[in-house]
């Protein structure tokens, strides 16, 4: 074989074990910095059938009732928790 194409194989190889390790932690930094907000959780989920499904979702202390469809998402009923009793996610009694 060729040294100059042996030299090149080896030159290609070196770039791309350094340039892999760079690509993965920037993906991780830039996916660190954009996940926006975190006070929007899915508390429930009971799945329907193929691709249906309710959702209870709970964002700035109230919680949605969700009808999702591939073809569109309702809201069936919203509750504020202050007045519904829950507390820190549970019912009380």
């Amino acid at each position: 074989m060729d040294t100059e194409l042996i030299l090149g194989l080896v030159r290609v190889i070196v770039v791309l074990a350094l340039l892999a390790p760079a690509v993965y932690w920037a993906a991780r930094w830039y996916g660190r910095r954009h996940t926006g907000s975190t006070n929007l959780q899915i508390r429930e989920v009971l799945p329907l059938g193929v691709n249906r499904a309710l959702y209870v979702i709970e964002w700035d202390k109230r919680r949605y009732l969700l009808g999702v469809t591939p073809q569109a998402i309702t809201l069936i009923d919203s509750v504020d928790q202050s007045d519904s009793g829950l507390k820190n996610g549970e019912e009380t009694s």
